[in-house]
């Protein structure tokens, strides 16, 4: 039995044992009616067993901010220490972790603008720990639009923790918007994050955070692990799992075509839940793409959801979507969001101020005498004459990064050029999609350039990527395979992780690099051992008998599924 008390209010209300799910109605789809606040609301009260309903609207001038009153797993099922909880109206509240973004990094261009918040040292970011829930959800813009708080008795059921999801960019920018307006009106009344104050609410050089729908560049930096994993760990689709996928995401073969509660899979390095399967997450930029330098296109989607394959669930795997059709805004039954605060990067005058040259003073007249003129030092302008010209070899363009920073695009056959460097050691370091970190330590010294070339080997993934395979090609080899006591079948034209097994253990049993994935010289041997196959047959006078009765089956899901997406579904599961 826990105490509950309403936001303002000296009286608490007993929360008792409730089911696993708030009772409604089967035919009513609680994804369907949180675009309808107070037809929710209706529902939830009526769902509740016992205790009272809070009539007090949530009005910020009215409402005092208090702790969080809700139950802590309604926000924050798998707590850590250093975790950043900033509230909500009505007593609810939202949990938030630590992204370091270190000085020099060469794995982002990103630089977090909070510091020491929450007993982290250091530059750093804070990106949503789970994905807005329903009651989240509700809560926010229920005090938006002057509604009544949830009932009590309706935070206690598992549906009230879902994931929110059917929504559009629009509905997640606007939350985002909601929540900061209300935090913005109370931020005298919630405490600084220090001294272990829970809830609070950060600043920057006195300048409260706001909240807003995460970077494309952030999610993905945050996916891989930020700066708490190797190099080699970073480079990688998928942060590692020895307990498996199915311990870390929602997907189409555990997930059963239902959005689950937040925080009942394992948290990626950094401590975030949810990030690979569930819902598909929005982010706040548009579209783009290497591949169309320069264009800006429709929403982006990454994550993946709970009808995408094990393939889909990948760092680097970006989904754009129409935002509108004939019926208004694209909403769709997997896609939902998580949020990270910011804040302003212009928080004080002083860095407001601006060159004399760039406001036009220095367009004026020097009228000083000549010779009380203090005499140019060319002393800066040789020690930052060093100059680097930077060329990869790889399929792909790669982001070069000098002393951690990014200096160009660079592609096969198209360096980047790097001048105003000081004499002395400098770290270059490439980083491409689907290709491991390359770095060097290279000395400039002079005004010739000096010449660096990287050459970069790609992930298992973009090896076989690279090979452009159909369903055609896959099925052949699929076959080849078969016929060399290796069976296995394609699942709806994919490789799956069964038949990746089966390849490991193809490639183990010829002394190849046991990857599971294509390469040339995997796909070269299947061949030569086919053809060596045959011809031992056609000598032997056999001809090409069948594939032997034993060997390595792929297991095929008891359940098919199309595998796909489709984001032109605008009606709630």
């Amino acid at each position: 039995m826990a105490g509950w008390a309403s936001p303002g209010s000296t009286q608490s209300y007993a929360l008792t044992q409730a089911p696993d799910l708030i009772a409604m109605p089967s035919h009513v789809s609680l994804s369907g009616l949180v675009h309808n606040p107070p037809v929710l609301l209706s529902v939830l009260m009526c769902a509740g067993v016992g205790g009272a309903v809070i009539p007090t609207r949530a009005d910020p001038g009215a409402v005092g901010v208090a702790p969080a009153v809700w139950p802590a797993p309604l926000y924050n099922p798998k707590p850590l220490p250093d975790d950043v909880i900033v509230p909500l109206p009505c007593g609810g509240a939202l949990a938030f972790r630590p992204v370091a973004t270190p000085a020099g990094s060469t794995r982002t261009a990103l630089v977090g603008p909070f510091s020491g918040t929450g007993g982290t040292a250091g530059q750093h970011l804070l990106v949503g720990k789970y994905e807005v829930t329903a009651l989240q959800y509700l809560t926010v813009t229920a005090q938006a639009a002057g509604g009544a708080c949830p009932p009590a008795p309706a935070l206690t059921g598992a549906a009230a923790v879902t994931a929110q999801v059917g929504v559009s960019r629009i509905d997640a920018i606007n939350f985002a918007a909601q929540l900061s307006r209300w935090l913005a009106a109370n931020a005298d009344r919630i405490p600084p994050c220090a001294a272990d104050a829970t809830p609070c609410l950060p600043r920057v050089e006195g300048k409260p955070a706001f909240v807003r729908l995460p970077l494309d560049l952030e999610w993905e930096y945050a996916a891989r692990g930020g700066a708490l994993v190797s190099a080699e760990v970073f480079a990688r689709s998928r942060y590692p799992m020895p307990e498996g996928l199915d311990r870390h995401a929602w997907y189409n073969r555990n997930a059963d075509g239902t959005i689950a509660p937040i925080g009942l899979r394992l948290p990626n390095p950094l401590g975030l839940h949810d990030l690979y399967g569930n819902a598909w997450e929005c982010m706040n930029d548009p579209y783009r793409s290497e591949q169309y330098p320069g264009q800006v296109g429709g929403d982006v989607l990454r994550g993946g959801g709970i009808h995408s394959t094990d393939e889909d669930l990948r760092a680097d795997r970006q989904v754009e979507v129409q935002p509108y059709d004939a019926a208004g805004d694209v909403r769709t039954a997997d896609t939902g969001f998580r949020v990270v605060l910011a804040a302003p990067v212009m928080t004080s005058m002083a860095k407001r101020a601006v060159p004399a040259a760039v406001d036009g003073a220095a367009d004026e007249p020097d009228t000083r005498d000549a010779t009380a003129r203090e005499p140019a030092t060319p002393t800066a302008a040789v020690a930052a004459a060093g100059r680097l010209r930077v060329s990869v070899d790889l399929d792909s363009s790669a982001f070069i990064h000098v002393d951690g920073e990014i200096k160009g695009l660079a592609s096969g056959g198209r360096p980047v050029e790097v001048s105003g460097l000081s004499p002395g050691p400098h770290l270059v370091a490439v980083r491409a999609r689907g290709y491991p970190d390359a770095e060097e330590w290279v000395t400039v010294s002079g005004a010739a350039p000096v010449e660096v070339s990287l050459h970069l080997e790609p992930t298992p993934e973009r090896a076989e990527e690279s090979l452009g395979l159909k369903q055609a090609d896959r099925q052949s080899i699929v076959d080849q395979l078969g016929e060399l006591g290796y069976l296995g079948r394609l699942n709806q034209g994919k490789f799956e992780a069964d038949f990746r097994r089966i390849l490991k253990a193809f490639q183990r049993d010829h002394q190849l690099p046991a990857t599971g994935y294509l390469t040339t010289a995997t796909l070269a041997l299947i061949e030569r051992q086919v053809a060596a196959r045959k011809q031992r047959q056609q000598t032997a006078g056999a001809g090409v008998t069948p594939p032997p009765s034993s060997g390595r089956y792929l297991q095929v899901p008891e359940r098919q599924t199309d595998g796909g997406m489709n984001w032109t579904d605008t009606v709630p599961p």
